[in-house]
C-alpha cells in the first residue's frame, strides 16, 4: 500500500508552500504529489522552526521528529542535512536497499536473505 499524506501533513505543507489546502488535497488524490519529498519539506521546516525557538538540542529535536513520523534518527538526519543514503544497491533476492559494500561482499544479498541461505542440520 502506498503511503499518502495525512490531513495534518497536508495542512502543514499548505502553510509552508502558502497554498490552499484544497489544492493540495486534490493533487494528493490524483497521486501527483511526491509523498517522501513532501514529508522531507515538512520535516526540514519543523526542524528549522524548533532550532530557531531554542531550548532544545539537535539530538532531542531529531529524536522527537523520528518518533512523530515513525522514522529512524538516521533517516531524519539524512532528510535534515539533505544527504543521500549509502544504500544505492538493492538485494537481488528481496529488493531491499543494501550498501555497495555488502552488495559486493555478499554477492548481491542483504543480511536477511544471506541468513535464510544458511542451512543448519
Amino acid at each position: 500500500m502506498k503511503k499518502t499524506l495525512t490531513n495534518r501533513e497536508k495542512e502543514k505543507l499548505s502553510r509552508i508552500l502558502e497554498m490552499d489546502v484544497t489544492l493540495i488535497e486534490k493533487l494528493s488524490e490524483h497521486d501527483i504529489l511526491d509523498t517522501p519529498a513532501c514529508r522531507a519539506v515538512i520535516i526540514r521546516s519543523e526542524y528549522n522552526g524548533l532550532r530557531r525557538q531554542g531550548g532544545h538540542s539537535t539530538g532531542h529535536i531529531t529524536r522527537a521528529l523520528a518518533d512523530a513520523y515513525g522514522l529512524s534518527r538516521s533517516a531524519i538526519d539524512l532528510i535534515i542535512y539533505k544527504k543521500e543514503s549509502n544504500k544505492k544497491c538493492t538485494c537481488t533476492c528481496c529488493g531491499n536497499p543494501v550498501s555497495k559494500y555488502k552488495f559486493t561482499r555478499y554477492g548481491g544479498l542483504c543480511d536477511a536473505c544471506l541468513v535464510k541461505q544458511v542451512k543448519i542440520e
